[in-house]
């Protein structure tokens, strides 16, 4: 992780900035990357949340911080599992409750899997289609997983959310803040193979990660500190046996958005960049959330204090 580290501030350095960064290897930002006593007061903070799947878990307990400093965001941005928990951050629920709701949901198997495919009257047939371009319909997927209670629209939530998508054909991003909140969070998790592609306004839609895994840079208010949340953090094992296909499949898409955000942060970086040390989990750990959550927690109080120093100006 030092090398990472090494590389990541090396490529922000080099644009002559200053950028407060959580290191998953010390856990804390260090005294040369203290936000400038001159920096001008914000009113505010927009909070970016990244995709990497099962690693973006630790995005709760910078959830839970935010509640604790009872300062909310201005706007939120997410990606992928970022969109997916930011929509529900921005949909009511609080960092707690949405830690009980996916510990709940990824602790016990046998009710997760009764939840997906025979509740509401669903079968089997009706989430995976092998006629379709890949197995899952995400939409379905997250209608049935979700608290049922779950804000309809963009327009019901209690946060301005920017949910990031990839147009397939087009080969951009694209930016969902209206319509309506499910199919726009399923097609930023879309991943293709295992979740179908999501047509929204006559647009194939992907997964987010392919443009832009953490979206610090779709804020267009100056008067905001910008925080980005990245969970693209390598993954090391002392394996030496070869991965599997699916294995293989998955870790190139980690390291495609690993690789994505450390050339965006050589170009631009937000205000405060955390990262929570949760790089030695894989991308589809999804039943080690306890654990992730945990590994994650030492981001709480460097978040806390970071942003308060920077909301404050001094």
């Amino acid at each position: 992780m030092l090398q990472r580290r090494e590389l990541m501030l090396a490529a922000v350095t080099a644009g002559g900035s200053s950028l407060p960064v959580l290191s998953a290897a010390q856990g804390q930002a260090s005294s040369e990357e203290t936000p400038s006593a001159s920096a001008k007061k914000k009113e505010g903070f927009a909070l970016a949340l990244g995709g990497g799947a099962a690693k973006a878990f630790a995005h709760i307990p910078i959830l839970e911080a935010v509640d604790e400093l009872g300062v909310m965001p201005k706007e939120i941005a997410g990606t992928s599992m970022g969109a997916i928990l930011g929509g529900l951050y921005a949909g009511g629920m609080s960092g707690r409750d949405i830690r009980d709701f996916a510990v709940d949901l990824f602790t016990r198997k046998p009710q997760l899997l009764q939840k997906l495919f025979l509740s509401n009257g669903r079968t089997w047939s009706s989430l995976l289609n092998m006629t379709r371009p890949a197995i899952i319909d995400p939409v379905v997927l997250f209608e049935t997983v979700f608290p049922k209670d779950r804000p309809e629209t963009f327009d019901d939530l209690r946060l301005p959310l920017k949910i990031v998508a990839t147009d397939f054909y087009n080969q951009s991003q694209v930016v969902l803040e209206q319509g309506r909140l499910l199919p726009a969070i399923a097609a930023s998790s879309a991943l293709p193979m295992l979740l179908t592609p999501v047509r929204i306004d006559d647009r194939v839609l992907i997964d987010g990660g392919f443009v832009n895994p953490t979206p610090f840079d779709v804020f267009d208010r100056a008067d905001l500190v910008t925080v980005g949340v990245d969970v693209t953090g390598s993954t090391f094992s002392s394996r030496k046996t070869f991965p599997s296909g699916l294995e293989t499949w998955i870790g190139s898409f980690s390291i495609t958005l690993h690789s994505l955000v450390a050339a965006k942060l050589a170009c631009a970086q937000p205000d405060l960049l955390i990262e929570p040390p949760i790089g030695t989990f894989n991308t589809m750990d999804f039943f080690k959330i306890k654990d992730i959550v945990k590994a994650a927690e030492p981001a709480k109080e460097v978040f806390k204090r970071e942003l308060s120093t920077l909301l404050d100006g001094s």
